[in-house]
């Protein structure tokens, strides 16, 4: 055992500004600083962002304190780095739970009922509100809520009571059986008119506001708060914390304000923090007028986007992205990139790809007016995105691997993990499965990721991805089953990526899975429906039922219409697949199993001695040598694409040439080489025993 650790192993028999008789503690100027000070002693070393968070939320308890340093220790969350006490896990030890529980079972009944009720309003609560959830007159709670004060549980403000430490509050909480607090939780967001999460921002600060507001918001010589800051290094949790802090702080300037309100909402979104995000994101814009450098109102317009986004409103959420990034000219460069990338990440699923490079370049062009180099990582991230949604994936190699290089201040540890998802995407698209699963590995345990943040369903689906193609359909139903067994029915994986649902379609077929199929249907026909002006997300219910019923029409639609080059691809190996069965003879042939292991070439497209030249097809050349490999005429495959029979032969000979090959058979060859692998299922590898090639 470690020195520094050892002066916490045995708890603390004397604590500062903790006097209180039997134990408990008493009210006192406990500010930030001094409960920094205080743990930092306990632990003998400096403390990083996290344990400084911790520290603050323990509000003025020194004998909270004190437990909680030797839990840290004890459970081995903490570790020592050159002169830093780093926080090894995101969680609270268990013995401070523990404190509270017993400290609770010191008052007596009248003041724990006071306390339970109270916790499950928020940090903040008042008065009238639990005396309605108890139905007892308000003067009948003064005896217990007096006794809450002289035990240290909570203050009184000016307006409301407040539990003097976070850590108290959700004690209070946790002392509820667990089968009555979900029912006791929605009473409480009833008669509040909140949600018990968006009341935790109006929390209680102790004396010397000024100095405590130095805390919070001061940032690490960049241009941004200390809560902005650390959200975006990936601490979500400490910098939403941080900032909703500084909300309380009486007196701060307007501007420090508008940061704040922002930075909560950023977090808020990032945490999953839904409903209180929405509600925030509501009163902030009822409360304004039209200020051109309201970042607060402009993250706001931004919140209201992403969960109209998330909830499928696919419309709503590009009207209200579009009114941010109208609005945002005169705000800080640093809140644009919030607000246009927010955007253009939803225009890359609707397969704008125009507009959505547009809106990161000018992200971009921002961050380069401010006078040093930051957050560079963030529009590399998208342009990531953009390039593997677009098939160009040694670009998107490129961008995402900027991310994962960046350092210092360019660096954003908060997308790293988004990073590794599309380098594995890219790897499992160009066949390398060992570097894809490497990837998917650092995207689950990059370190300076916040373990609170919600992820977007690509990282399942990548995962899923991999385990099919290494081990077969099974494996990857086996995951949805288990682990993953929520993604078939979560619509925002058919808005990220089109082809999904074709893919799990097909997935469902192979493995006879009839549960799978019916899930996949119906939540993307349902999502189809709700967006009856949304072509990428009525093509994605289209293809997916095509592949369901056979539907050759269906499939050659998607080929001639689709934005999306893993959808067409995905047709085509199944366009190819109907065509075997109803005309073998003129099924084209396919690429030797022993070539579909090297069908990969520098830039991350699939194909032999000429897949390097497939990328210099135009959209409409690679959807004709699609049609093509399937075994249509010229003639119908002008129909499909609207074209003469003589345009479409003259775009053939284009084809021939910018491939070095002369015959339709040699196209068919290219083709079903390049869907393969884009596709993942290949219809070369039979060794999956129950996957399209042994169907076929």
């Amino acid at each position: 055992m470690t020195t520094w650790s050892k002066k916490v192993t045995k708890k603390p028999e004397t604590i500062p500004g903790d006097a209180g008789a039997h134990g408990r503690p008493q009210p006192g100027p406990v500010h930030a600083e001094a409960n920094e000070q205080f743990l930092s002693e306990l632990l003998g070393a400096d403390l990083d962002d996290e344990l400084r968070g911790l520290a603050a939320a323990a509000g003025e308890n020194g004998r909270l304190l004190a437990e909680l340093a030797y839990g840290l220790v004890d459970e081995g969350l903490v570790t020592l780095d050159e002169g830093t006490v780093r926080l090894l896990e995101s969680r609270t030890p268990r013995c401070v739970p523990a404190f509270v529980k017993l400290a609770l079972g010191e008052l007596s009944p009248g003041c724990q009922e006071l306390l339970k009720i109270a916790a499950l309003q928020g940090r903040s609560f008042l008065l009238e509100d639990v005396s309605r959830m108890l139905n007892r007159p308000l003067a009948t709670l003064l005896a217990p809520l007096d006794e809450a004060m002289s035990a240290g549980f909570v203050a009184a403000t000016e307006r409301q009571f407040v539990f003097r430490s976070d850590f108290l509050r959700r004690g209070a909480v946790a002392a509820i059986p667990a089968p009555a607090r979900g029912a006791l939780q929605r009473e409480a967001m009833h008669h509040s008119g909140r949600s018990a999460e968006e009341t935790d921002r109006r929390t209680w600060v102790p004396e010397y506001p000024a100095q405590r507001f130095a805390v919070v918001a001061e940032g690490d010589g960049g241009p941004y708060s200390r809560a902005h800051g650390l959200i975006m290094k990936g601490k979500v949790a400490v910098g939403t914390d941080l900032a909703q802090r500084t909300l309380t702080v009486p007196g701060i300037p307007a501007a420090d304000r508008l940061d704040a309100e922002a930075s909560a909402l950023l977090g808020g979104l990032l945490l999953g923090r839904e409903e209180e995000a929405g509600t925030r994101a509501r009163e902030i814009l009822g409360e304004r007028t039209d200020e051109p450098d309201d970042v607060a109102a402009l993250m706001a317009l931004t919140a209201l986007s992403h969960l109209s986004w998330r909830a499928g409103d696919l419309a709503e959420g590009i009207r209200l992205g579009r009114a941010a990034v109208r609005y945002c000219g005169a705000a800080d460069p640093l809140w644009r990139l919030h607000i246009r990338l927010e955007l253009a990440a939803k225009l890359i699923d609707l397969r704008e790809y125009d507009e959505a490079e547009a809106l990161v370049d000018e992200a971009e062009a921002g961050l380069y007016a401010l006078p040093s180099d930051v957050w560079h990582a963030a529009p590399a991230a998208l342009r990531a995105r953009l390039f593997l949604a677009s098939g160009r994936f040694r670009d998107a190699r490129r961008h995402a691997e900027l991310v994962t290089a960046a350092t210092d201040r360019n660096a954003v540890p908060a997308l790293l993990p988004f990073a590794y998802a599309v380098l594995a995407a890219v790897s499992l698209y160009t066949g390398d499965l060992p570097t894809a699963t490497d990837h998917l590995e650092r995207a689950r345990a990059d370190p300076a990721y916040d373990r609170d943040v919600r992820r977007s369903p690509r990282y399942a689906w990548t995962d899923v991805r991999v385990a099919v193609r290494r081990e077969g359909p099974r494996a990857g139903v086996a995951l949805l089953s288990g682990a993953y067994d929520r993604l078939p029915a979560e619509r925002r994986l058919y808005v990220e990526d089109p082809a999904a649902a074709a893919f799990l379609v097909r997935l469902a077929l192979d493995t006879d899975d009839d549960g799978l199929r019916r899930t996949v249907l119906d939540t993307v026909n349902g999502l189809a429906g709700d967006n009856p002006g949304i072509s990428v997300v009525s093509l994605s219910a289209l293809h997916a039922n095509a592949v369901a019923e056979r539907d050759a029409s269906g499939l050659a639609h998607i080929v001639a219409q689709s934005p999306d080059p893993i959808s067409i691809a995905l047709a085509t190996e199944e366009l190819a697949r109907l065509h075997a069965g109803q005309a073998p003879a003129r099924r084209p042939r396919a690429v030797p199993a022993a070539l579909d292991a090297t069908a990969v070439v520098a830039d991350g497209t699939a194909g032999h001695q000429h897949g390097s030249c497939w990328v210099v097809l135009s959209d409409m050349e690679r959807r004709i040598a699609y049609l093509v490999s399937v075994g249509m005429t010229n003639r119908q495959i002008a129909r499909r694409v609207h074209l003469s029979a003589h345009t479409v032969n003259y775009h053939l000979r284009k084809i021939y040439k910018k491939l070095g090959i002369g015959t339709r058979v040699e196209l068919a060859r290219e083709a079903a080489t390049y869907s393969g692998a884009a596709a993942i299922y290949s219809l070369t590898d039979d060794r999956r025993g129950s996957g399209p090639a042994a169907a076929s």
